[in-house]
C-alpha cells in the first residue's frame, strides 16, 4: 500500500496515464447511451495526477478532462455549444478544477509531513548515534579508570579507540616536550608487541612532530607518500591510511594517537568529529591518568622506603636482607633486571648477589665484575650514580643481556667508602628519570646503612633508632601533606607547611622566586615572634620581605645546583645572602638562638615544579639528621606540585573575576557583589549607593590617538577612581569605557560629593601620553 502511495515518479506517470485512459474508455462507451453522465468519472485521474503531481498536475489534468469532454463528443456529432448547454457540464469541470488544486494541497501537505517525519527520524537516529558513541567513551573511560599501572592503562586505552572506530591499528605515542620527540607507549593491532620498543630522535621526521605543529587532527590518505612523515619512519608502519589526532591540554602538548587502516578509509564528517571528541576526552584522561600515575609512584615510592626500613629491622644477616630488598624493589619499582653486587674490597671486584634477577632472558646469569669494568665496575671505582639512556653508546659496555636497552646504577655508599652498587635495566630506551636516580640513591644509602649495621653487631641500637625515626618522619610528612593538599593559594600551602613543621619540632623559613628578575624574597618563617625579633635585631632590617639575587646564592653555593636538596654543613656562610656585605659579627650567636647548631641539620630543599624553581626551603631542628635529606627532598618536590597547583587555582579564580585590562573587578564579579551588597541593605535597612562613570568622547581619543593611548586612559582613570574611594568601596569596570563604585553604608549626599571628587579629581590632573598630556573628563 506504501508503495501505491508514494511511487517512483515515472509509475504515478504511468497510473495517472492509465487512470485517464480507462476514464477516456468508459466515457467512449457510455455517451451514446448516457450522454455526459459518464463526465463525473473525471474525478479519478484528477485525484490521481493532484496527489501525485501536486496542484499543477491536479489542474493540468483537470483541464485534459474538460477539453476530453468536449472532443469527444464531437467525434459523435455533436457540436461545442451542447457542452455548455447542459448545467452539470460547466459545474463537474469548475468541481474538477477545484478537486484538482484540493487534492494537490493536501498531497503537498502529506508530502511535507512525510518529509518532516524523515527528517525528525534521521535527527533521532544521529541523536542516538551519537549518545552511543558517547556511552560507548564514557565506558572505555570507566575500564581504563580501572586499570592498575600505567602501562596496561594505555594499551587497555588504545584497544578500545581501536575497536570503537573499527581501526586496524591504534598507536598512542607520549609527546617528549624538551626534546621534542615522541616516546612510543602502547598500540594495538598487529604493531603491539614491538611498537614500545621503538626509539625516535629529534628531527627525525615523524608524525608526532607534524601533528604537534599543526595542533590539529591530520588524515593520512597514503602512508607511504605523505610530506607529514619520512620515507624511513612510515615504513615501519602497516597501515595504509591514518588518521592522527594530537592529545593537547590548555597548550600543554602530551601525547599523539594514531588510528591505522590497512585499506583505504574516507573519513566524514560525522567520523572526524567523533575522533576529535574521542581526543579530547583521552587528553583529559591521559592528564588524570598521569596524575594517578603519579601520585601512586610516589605513594609506592614511600611505601617501598618504609619497607626496606622495616626489612633491615626484621632480618639478622646481609643476605636475607639483600634477597628481601631485591624482592621489594624489584616488585614495586624497578620490574625488568635487577640486582645489587657487592663489593670485596680485598679482591676490588664485585660480586653479584645471588637473589640478582633476568627477567627478559632466563638463561643469562650475573658474572662477576672487576673494578672499573663496564657500567657496574665504574659505578664502584668512581662512588657517583649514572644513567645510560642507550647501552650502544657506553664504551666498553658489558653486553650480559643482548635485550638491554638502558641502565641506570647507584653506588651502595657509606661516607666514602662503596659497600656494593645496585644495578637495574630496562628494555626500553631513556627507562630512567633523574627521580628515579634519585630514589634509587635513597634506597642505596638506606641498604648500605643497613648493611654497614648489620655488619657491625656495636651499632645495632642506633641503626634501630634511625630507622624507628625514618618511619616517624615518613608518617609525620605524610600527614603533613594531607594538610597542605587542602590548602586552596600558595600563601595557605606555605602557612600550613610551616605550622605542620612546627608540631614535629622543625623550623623553616621559606623565600620565593621571581624568575624575571632572579631574585629571592623571604616570605615566611615558623620561628616564634621572640626568637625573630632577637634575630632582626642582630642583622638589623626585618627578615620578611628582604631579598637577595640568585647570582649572590650562586656564589655562595661555589658550583653546588641551585636546584639541588643539601645539607648545609656551613650556616655562617649560607646566612651570608642576606647581607650586601660579609659580616661575621653576632652571627654564630644567632644561629644558636634560632637552633642551627651541631646537634640540628639544616637543610636546604628546593621547591620545583618540572624543573622550574618556585621557591627554596630552610628547615632545622634536633630531630632531624643528615640522613633524612633524602625523604625531605620527596617531599619537597610534593610541597612544589601542591604550591603549582594552587597558584594555577588562584590564577583560574583571579581571571574569572578580574578585568584584564584595569586590575579591577569584571562584570561578573560587580553583579555579584552588588547583589549581596543590596541585599544586605534592605535587609539591615542602611544606605547603599552606587557610581556610574563614563568616559567622556572615549571614541574620539580611540580614533585620534590610537586603542593602545585608549587602554592606557582607561587604566588611568581606573586607579584614580580606586584611589580616591574608601577601601570598602568596590570600584568595577562594567564594560568599555564605564565604570561602577559600590558605596556601602552611603547615602544619596554623600554618593554625589564622592561623585563630584571623583569627577573633578580626573578634570584636573591631565594624563601623560607619550610626549604630551590628555585631559580626560568623565
Amino acid at each position: 500500500m506504501h508503495r501505491l502511495y508514494y511511487p517512483h515518479p515515472r509509475i504515478s506517470l504511468f497510473i495517472t496515464a492509465g487512470v485517464y485512459l480507462l476514464y477516456v474508455a468508459l466515457f467512449v462507451l457510455a455517451f451514446n447511451r448516457a450522454q455526459w453522465a459518464a463526465a463525473p468519472l473525471a474525478i479519478f485521474p484528477v485525484i490521481g495526477a493532484g496527489w501525485y503531481f501536486g496542484i499543477q498536475g491536479g489542474l493540468l489534468t483537470a483541464t485534459v478532462c474538460t477539453l476530453t469532454d468536449m472532443l469527444l463528443p464531437a467525434a459523435f456529432g455533436h457540436s461545442f455549444k451542447e457542452f455548455f448547454v447542459h448545467p452539470g457540464n460547466v459545474v463537474g469541470s469548475i468541481t474538477l478544477f477545484a478537486l484538482g488544486a484540493l487534492m494537490g494541497m493536501i498531497s503537498a501537505a502529506v508530502h511535507e509531513r512525510r518529509e518532516v517525519i524523515l527528517r525528525l527520524n534521521e535527527l533521532e537516529k544521529e541523536h542516538l548515534d551519537y549518545a552511543s558513541f558517547l556511552e560507548s567513551l564514557n565506558h572505555i573511560t570507566r575500564i581504563v579508570l580501572e586499570a592498575q599501572d600505567l602501562e596496561s592503562t594505555l594499551k587497555i586505552l588504545v584497544e578500545n579507540i581501536a575497536k570503537l572506530f573499527g581501526a586496524d591499528d591504534c598507536f598512542l605515542a607520549l609527546w617528549d616536550e624538551v626534546n621534542e620527540k615522541p616516546i612510543p607507549m602502547a598500540a594495538y593491532g598487529s604493531m603491539q608487541d614491538h611498537y614500545s620498543g621503538l626509539v625516535f630522535e629529534r628531527g627525525e621526521g615523524t608524525l608526532a612532530a607534524s601533528l604537534m605543529k599543526a595542533g590539529h587532527p591530520l588524515v593520512i590518505p597514503d602512508l607511504k607518500n605523505s610530506p607529514y612523515i619520512s620515507a624511513e619512519v612510515a615504513s615501519l608502519f602497516p597501515s595504509h591510511t591514518l588518521l592522527g589526532l594530537p592529545l593537547i591540554v590548555q597548550d600543554r602538548k602530551l601525547a599523539t594517537l594514531y588510528l591505522g587502516y590497512n585499506e583505504d578509509h574516507a573519513f566524514g564528517q560525522k567520523e572526524m568529529r567523533q575522533a576529535e571528541i574521542a581526543a579530547q576526552q583521552t587528553a583529559l584522561l591521559l592528564t588524570k591518568i598521569q596524575f594517578l600515575d603519579e601520585a601512586q609512584r610516589r605513594v609506592k615510592q614511600l611505601t617501598v622506603l618504609h619497607e626496606i626500613a622495616s626489612i633491615a629491622t626484621q632480618v639478622d644477616t646481609v643476605d636475607r636482607l639483600i634477597e628481601r630488598t631485591t624482592e621489594v624493589i624489584g616488585r614495586n619499582l624497578f620490574p625488568d633486571n635487577f640486582g645489587i653486587l657487592l663489593m670485596d674490597e680485598e679482591e676490588n671486584i664485585l660480586h653479584p648477589h645471588p637473589s640478582y634477577r633476568f627477567v627478559s632472558t632466563q638463561d643469562v646469569s650475573p658474572a662477576i665484575v672487576a673494578l672499573g669494568q663496564g657500567v657496574t665496575g665504574w659505578v664502584a671505582q668512581t662512588g657517583q650514580p649514572i644513567r645510560i639512556g642507550n647501552v650502544d653508546g657506553f664504551k666498553d659496555y658489558l653486553n650480559i643481556d643482548p635485550t638491554t636497552a638502558s641502565e641506570m646504577c647507584v653506588p651502595i655508599k657509606l661516607k666514602d667508602r662503596v659497600l656494593g652498587v645496585i644495578n637495574t635495566e630496562s628494555t626500553k630506551t631513556d627507562a630512567f628519570s633523574f627521580d628515579d636516580e634519585l630514589l634509587l640513591g635513597t634506597l642505596a644509602g638506606q641498604l648500605a646503612t643497613a648493611i654497614e649495621q648489620l655488619r657491625t653487631t656495636q651499632a645495632e641500637h642506633q641503626l634501630l633508632s634511625q630507622l624507628a625515626h625514618s618511619n616517624d618522619l615518613i608518617y609525620a610528612l605524610a600527614h603533613i601533606t594531607t594538610h597542605i593538599e587542602r590548602a586552596l593559594t600558595p600563601e595557605e600551602v606555605i602557612q600550613t607547611l610551616g605550622v605542620e613543621l612546627r608540631k614535629i619540632n622543625l623550623t623553616c623559613v621559606v623565600a620565593h622566586y621571581d624568575k624575571n628578575r632572579s631574585l629571592f624574597s623571604i616570605s615566611y618563617t615558623s620561628m616564634e615572634p621572640d626568637i625573630l625579633e632577637h634575630m632582626e635585631r642582630t642583622i638589623g632590617f626585618p627578615l620578611i620581605g628582604s631579598s637577595f639575587s640568585l647570582e649572590k646564592l650562586n656564589s655562595i653555593l661555589k658550583g653546588q645546583e641551585v636546584l639541588q636538596p643539601a645539607v648545609i654543613t656551613h650556616p655562617e656562610d649560607e646566612i651570608q645572602v642576606l647581607f650586601r656585605r660579609p659580616r661575621e659579627k653576632g652571627i654564630p650567636e644567632m644561629l644558636q638562638l634560632v637552633g642551627v647548631g651541631p646537634q640540628a641539620a639544616l637543610l636546604r630543599l628546593p621547591l620545583i615544579f618540572e624543573r622550574r624553581l618556585l621557591s627554596i626551603l630552610w628547615v632545622w631542628g634536633e630531630s632531624i639528621p643528615q640522613s633524612d635529606l633524602p625523604m625531605m627532598s620527596i617531599f619537597a618536590k610534593q610541597v612544589g606540585i601542591f604550591l603549582e597547583r594552587a597558584r594555577l587555582f588562584q590564577e583560574v579564580q583571579s581571571l574569572a573575576l578580574t578585568d584584564a585590562l584595569t586590575g579591577l573587578q569584571n562584570r561578573r564579579s560587580l553583579f555579584e557583589v552588588g547583589r549581596i551588597e543590596f541585599a544586605r541593605s534592605l535587609r539591615t535597612h542602611r544606605p547603599f549607593s552606587c557610581l556610574m562613570l563614563d568616559v567622556d568622547h572615549f571614541k574620539q581619543i580611540n580614533d585620534r590617538y590610537g586603542h593602545p593611548i585608549g587602554d592606557q586612559v582607561l587604566q588611568e582613570v581606573a586607579q584614580r577612581c580606586k584611589s580616591l574611594v574608601r577601601e570598602v568601596d568596590l570600584v568595577g569596570r562594567y564594560g568599555g569605557e564605564e565604570f561602577l563604585v559600590f558605596l556601602p553604608e552611603t547615602d544619596l549626599d554623600t554618593a554625589l560629593l564622592v561623585a563630584e571628587r571623583l569627577r573633578a579629581a580626573i578634570e584636573k590632573t591631565p594624563i601623560g601620553i607619550t610626549a604630551q598630556e590628555l585631559s580626560v573628563t568623565i
